[in-house]
């Protein structure tokens, strides 16, 4: 249509000059002036039929790339959502393996509260449970100065066990006929010895639970590696808390040499280290904190080991 006007228009033109040549008597210029018009306006047109044409290809190419625009983008919406997927699931596995760790160390996984569970501060340890056991009543602990340590140590789940007196057995009417498993008469029961050295601690008597370790040690120290291993660690956090802090770090490197694969030997270290810190060993105590971290970096004792060297170098 538009090409169409354009020839009725040209042709206008051509009459016109046609007449007006005819009224100047100058026919021959007159079509010479018409040819040279058409001739121009027939270029024209094809020069714009070709800028139509590159400027509708660039307008389809902008268009494609629009398209493709919006499917990257609907692919990144896509690998956003999965990834925040997969980040919530990574974050339920780490507090899974937490609360794993947590009781592989034997501590109390934070909202837990079913059984006993040991409240454990500077010079102390509060059995907190069920209404049957009788609670301490808290006390303010007495915040250390500045840059002075806090030992710590693993939640006792062993001695909040032996702090509850263990249930009258029902006396069965048949005579018991397994007599190998009863330990033979005029033998001490290892495991009678142990509850009662743990529940001497409980109750802060650490002189007396000291002694009932060291017997248990002297007696059984073969008999359960387990059960040795967490005597060792009690009976140096005996001496500790009784402020025998030369005689800790020789109990506590016992324990390491003695029950190297022990649970409790990364508490060991950092208790040890803190005694050292309390005799005025600082470099000791900073090289144990070190070996710590680097052997137990996910351990709460590790954890305790950092914010220790902070205070021991006053940072």
């Amino acid at each position: 249509m538009t090409r169409r006007i354009r020839v009725i228009a040209l042709c206008a033109v051509g009459v016109a000059l046609v007449v007006t040549g005819c009224a100047t008597g100058n026919g021959d210029q007159m079509q010479t002036t018409v040819y040279d018009t058409h001739k121009r306006m027939v270029k024209l047109d094809k020069e714009l039929e070709t800028s139509v044409g590159r400027l509708n290809e660039t307008t389809a190419t902008l268009l494609a790339r629009v398209d493709e625009s919006d499917q990257q983008t609907r692919m990144l919406r896509g690998l956003i959502e999965e990834n925040q997927q997969k980040l919530d699931t990574l974050n339920k596995e780490l507090r899974d393996m937490r609360t794993t760790l947590y009781r592989h160390w034997g501590l109390t996984v934070p909202d837990q509260s079913a059984g006993p569970v040991l409240n454990v501060v500077p010079g102390q340890v509060t059995v907190e449970g069920p209404a049957t056991l009788q609670q301490t009543p808290p006390q303010t602990p007495v915040p250390p100065a500045r840059n002075e340590l806090v030992d710590s140590a693993p939640v006792p789940t062993e001695i909040a066990a032996a702090a509850t007196p263990p249930a009258t057995p029902a006396v069965s009417e048949t005579p018991a006929t397994d007599y190998a498993a009863a330990p033979p008469a005029g033998s001490e029961d290892p495991q009678k010895l142990y509850q009662e050295a743990q529940r001497s601690y409980s109750r802060d008597d650490f002189a007396t639970a000291l002694n009932q370790f060291d017997e248990y040690l002297s007696k059984f120290l073969n008999a359960d590696e387990n059960l040795s291993a967490n005597a060792q660690f009690w009976k140096a956090k005996c001496l500790m808390n009784m402020e025998r802090y030369a005689e800790s770090v020789q109990a506590f490197e016992g324990l390491r040499g003695n029950f190297p694969t022990s649970t409790k030997v990364p508490f060991a270290m950092h208790n040890q280290a803190v005694a050292h810190s309390r005799l005025g060993q600082t470099a000791q105590a900073e090289r144990l904190m070190e070996a710590v971290i680097e052997q137990f970096p996910i351990s709460p004792a590790a954890d305790q080991a950092r914010a220790d060297l902070q205070k021991l170098r006053g940072s």
